[in-house]
């Protein structure tokens, strides 16, 4: 009875976002959100409108006395992009039961979401639980020696192979692996690693990403890509058995240098909570946290 009476009292609507109405929506984005890339909100409009028909036909948006107080995207099972107006915070509870009616009408089962953790209260009280969370974190780029001994080279495309070797064996048995991050056949990684330099998660940068050789073999890597407006540390990884000689942090130190070199004012990464060893070392590295925790958490049936 309670779920239904709140049902009853909802004032706001879901409805399928049009493009003529893709300014106003992406303006509320970009309002509700302190865990972005960017706030420039060129940079959300622009990356809409180049996505095809079927993906634009995924974000839908809260209509509140026929204006757009709240945006969200639903694909089968999945709730992300959530953002609301903060002029209208207080309808938060009431959107997202509009979108979870509207993904059960579907037949979906478990739905899973991703949204900052300001929103987190409504999330729980509709009986989504966290599953993790990470955050973004920035720095400046400010130049500094890198450590001797470090044989630092940048990557080739044709070392995707050994890359992609690297990787894996990195991240085997890694704490984000219970979370399904950085996992898959050698087929799957290849084709992320292989998307990664040929600009699938922004425009790849190899005079600010290297390679740290160890021999003939790879000790460490830093891959590091321009996404939305900033560089980006696409990928960090050391060899587990090169850890704790300041490897990691040579490496974030290169790509600080050249980046300051052409011009880049800032760097940012994302890191898993919990992964204390890499927050130590970002923070050293002088990154601190920018904006929200931005959680997935999971409804059950």
């Amino acid at each position: 009875m309670r779920r239904k009476s709140l049902a009853d009292r909802v004032v706001v609507s879901l409805e399928p976002l049009q493009t003529m109405e893709a300014h106003a929506y992406w303006r509320v984005f970009v309002s509700g959100r302190g865990d972005l890339p960017s706030h420039d909100l060129k940079v959300h409009l622009d990356r809409y409108l180049a996505l095809p028909p079927e993906e634009q036909r995924a974000h839908f948006a809260f209509r509140k006395d026929g204006r757009i107080v709240g945006a969200i995207r639903l694909g089968p099972g999945e709730i992300s992009g959530f953002s609301m107006d903060p002029a209208d915070a207080a309808e938060t509870t009431a959107a997202l039961l509009k979108a979870v009616d509207f993904l059960r009408a579907a037949g979906t089962g478990p739905i899973t979401a991703h949204y900052e953790d300001r929103y987190e209260a409504a999330f729980a009280g509709l009986g989504f639980r966290r599953i993790f969370a990470r955050m973004r974190m920035e720095a400046p780029t400010v130049r500094a020696p890198v450590p001797e001994g470090i044989r630092l080279v940048p990557p080739e495309e044709g070392e995707i192979a050994r890359l992609t070797e690297f990787l894996m064996a990195v991240y085997e048995g890694h704490m984000e692996q219970q979370y399904g991050l950085h996992t898959g056949t050698e087929e799957e990684w290849r084709e992320y690693v292989g998307g990664l330099l040929k600009g699938d998660s922004g425009r790849f940068m190899p005079d600010a990403s290297f390679v740290g050789m160890e021999g003939t073999g790879i000790a460490g890597a830093i891959l590091v890509t321009h996404w939305m407006g900033m560089p980006l540390v696409a990928e960090l990884g050391v060899a587990k058995g090169q850890r704790g000689r300041g490897l990691g942090r040579g490496l974030l130190q290169a790509a600080m240098n050249r980046l300051e070199g052409l011009g880049e004012r800032r760097l940012a990464l994302y890191v898993t909570i919990g992964n204390d060893a890499a927050v130590a070392l970002y923070r050293s590295a002088g990154f601190v946290q920018v904006g929200g925790q931005s959680v997935t958490a999971r409804l059950e049936p």
